[in-house]
């Protein structure tokens, strides 16, 4: 009784931390353009070697997956967590001493990058623990809004850090912002993940379906499953496979317009301070639409890949749209556009994922699915970079953006069919398929 009772106190102090984390680890990475257009301005390097800072980082926290969740699966969500804490600081602090584009790549986006990436997984996987059912949608929905308000105040707050401490000072005090990640962490007792499996599934045998052991619905001897036979597993489910496709397609994209996003809203005359408006009023969007999947869950038969696909078809029409748009009017209706898709695809990523592969898979499913995003996202950025130096225009880089979103919308449809098909012609249960609907 009394072990119930710490557990329910514990999770909602478990989703508080895991909220704040999640404010740091994904609302500084995606949201840099502050600093991108003084890294610019100081190092008078191009636009795609200068992008390499923003775009290693997000591609490094996505990368880092695959190892980051594994770590996570065997040592536990405290232990990693704190370790993403102290990585993420020290990467930010020492990169006060940055004295060249690469310096800044190796500590802010290698560094810096391994923690915050130690720390999403590690957030994720404490409210997988701790929350069931379609309370584990809701609440990993409110965990995803955490990096959504990071998105509204990191823009402000570097570009107010830098403009009394300068860049260098910007960098080391949010370096020291970082190191409460530590303590945050600390508060997530870890339940099953990082535990001997054996113990657990031993001690719980008796109140357990087969399939709730392992979330699979496949019955794996002494409850114990081996990283290769999850990579066995997971690799037999093609609706999972052809949704990281999926993923890999929208957030790299997503994260290549954030980079150049100011720049852009220069281009369109307006001046720095409606420019950041207008970042802040996509921001809030984006903060909305991380709520959205989580609310759809509630209403009967809604799949977790139909969820995508209409959310990134938005995020196509934004796309092309701000290229054409005139007015503030126009672009403040496309940037909530946009930050409403790039919201929802953002917990998507935690939420359909522990649908298709389950708890006891969820650590090494999002690693995969993260890294096969983070490779993406590096040679997106390096890309974008590209199509900027070589046409000095974002038309090309906005029409690439949309027509590989549009790809994206093709395999979310894609991967929702074949999982409705397996679920007709199959007796027995697949990966995930005992808690998501049609």
């Amino acid at each position: 009784m009394a072990i119930q009772q710490d557990t329910s106190v514990r999770k909602w102090l478990v989703l508080v931390a895991s909220f704040f984390n999640m404010f740091f680890c994904a609302g500084f990475p995606f949201n840099m353009s502050v600093l991108n257009t003084e890294f610019l301005r100081v190092f008078e390097r191009s636009k795609a070697e200068t992008a390499l800072v923003q775009s290693v980082i997000s591609g490094t926290l996505l990368i880092a997956g695959y190892p980051c969740g594994q770590s996570v699966n065997r040592f536990g969500v405290r232990k990693m967590g704190i370790l993403s804490g102290l990585l993420a600081s020290v990467g930010l602090s020492v990169s006060f001493f940055a004295t060249s584009i690469p310096y800044l790549v190796i500590t802010v986006g290698i560094i810096t990058g391994l923690g915050l990436s130690l720390a999403y997984v590690a957030s994720t996987t404490a409210i997988g623990e701790y929350f069931t059912g379609n309370a584990r949608h809701l609440a990993m929905s409110f965990v995803a809004c955490g990096s959504g308000c990071g998105s509204m105040v990191f823009p402000y707050l570097l570009d107010r850090l830098i403009s009394v401490f300068g860049w260098r000072g910007c960098l080391l005090i949010v370096g020291g912002l970082m190191a409460n990640m530590i303590c945050l962490s600390a508060i997530c007792k870890p339940l099953t993940v990082g535990l001997a499996q054996s113990k657990y599934v031993q001690s719980n045998k008796t109140n357990l379906k087969p399939h709730q052991i392992n979330d699979t619905g496949l019955n794996i001897s002494n409850g114990h499953t081996h990283c290769f036979m999850k990579l066995v597993l997971l690799s037999k489910n093609y609706a999972f496979i052809i949704f990281i496709l999926g993923i890999a397609c929208t957030i790299p994209v997503f994260n290549c317009i954030l980079i150049y996003i100011i720049d852009f809203l220069k281009t369109k005359s307006f001046d720095s301070e409606e420019a950041l408006l207008l970042y802040l009023f996509m921001s809030v969007a984006n903060t909305l639409g991380r709520m959205i999947p989580g609310l759809c869950k509630y209403i009967p038969h809604v799949s977790s890949l139909v969820i995508p696909a209409l959310t990134t078809i938005i995020s196509c029409i934004s796309t092309v749209g701000l290229l054409f748009a005139n007015t503030y009017k126009q672009h403040l209706l496309l940037m909530c556009g946009f930050g409403l898709a790039m919201g929802s695809i953002v917990t998507v990523m935690s939420m359909t994922t522990i649908t298709l592969v389950g708890l006891a898979n969820f650590s090494v499913g999002v690693g995969i699915l993260m890294t096969v995003t983070g490779v993406s996202s590096v040679c997106a950025g390096t890309i974008s970079g590209w199509l900027l130096d070589l046409t000095g225009t974002y038309t090309v880089a906005y029409y690439s953006a949309a027509a590989s979103h549009g790809v994206a919308v093709c395999l979310f449809c894609l991967a929702a069919l074949i999982r409705k098909h397996n679920r007709l012609t199959s007796d027995t249960y697949h990966l995930g398929d005992s808690v998501d609907g049609p």
